[in-house]
């Protein structure tokens, strides 16, 4: 049987600060700049690899807007998969861009761009209900929309939503339970998303070295709420079980 959360008991989710997509689409709160740090206000959890390994869970998520190079919009508009299922992610297989990887790692600047692997994977989905992706151990992900209808990547746990239109990009720890939601919806909810366009990503990854670690301020982690491949998320509303 499913549990009518509280506010309490579903974490941060209820008090989430926004960082708006630079589109401009409705609800946001005005152009953010081309790269964005957001604070969590909550304690690190501890990450849990599958290896047995922990380290803390990064406090921090960056966020910034570039518009994706002309080959990889074609490519994302070609329609090379379609993500059928709402609530999923599913991804449509590896690719290299140089263009692309380029663009990105400028974009980040060399502290970040030292641990950014050339290799994009492309992932679509007509909303996506929370969960986490912990067997991302060794690597911080991003997100890089690059076609669909303007929606947002909201963490639960972290109280954080960032937009998620055409040119927005977000970094974050996999470990943190995420969605990808309708602008200020308050939970997910499949039949919303049924028959909807899908948002397309290139994702890609941020190797764990000394310089990302500093910039995403991850520590140890020797104390803090457990978050693994077997940690219990509250697909509509992201609460930890």
């Amino acid at each position: 049987m499913r549990r009518n959360l509280s506010p309490a008991q579903a974490g941060l989710f209820f008090r989430t600060s926004r960082v708006a997509s630079p589109s401009g689409h409705a609800g946001s709160l005005g152009n953010m700049p081309p790269m964005a740090w957001l604070d969590a206000s909550v304690a690190p959890a501890v990450c849990v690899c599958s290896d047995g390994g922990r380290r803390g869970s990064a406090t921090r998520v960056l966020a910034g807007h570039l518009a994706p190079p002309a080959p990889l919009r074609a490519a994302a508009q070609a329609g090379a998969f379609d993500p059928q299922p709402p609530g999923r992610v599913i991804s449509g297989g590896t690719f290299d861009a140089a263009g692309a990887y380029a663009a990105l790692a400028d974009a980040l600047g060399p502290a970040l761009a030292s641990g950014l692997r050339r290799r994009f994977e492309w992932y679509g989905c007509r909303g996506a209900f929370f969960h986490n992706d912990a067997h991302y151990a060794g690597v911080l992900f991003g997100a890089w929309c690059v076609a669909g209808p303007p929606r947002e990547v909201v963490f639960s746990r972290l109280g954080l939503r960032v937009g998620a239109a055409p040119g927005d990009w977000v970094v974050f720890d996999p470990f943190e339970p995420h969605a990808v939601l309708d602008p200020d919806a308050p939970a997910y909810e499949r039949a919303r998303y049924a028959g909807t366009a899908p948002s397309v990503f290139a994702g890609f990854e941020v190797e764990l070295n000394e310089a990302v670690c500093a910039a995403f301020a991850i520590g140890d982690g020797t104390q803090g709420v457990a978050l693994s491949s077997r940690t219990r998320i509250n697909a509509e509303t992201g609460a930890i079980e």
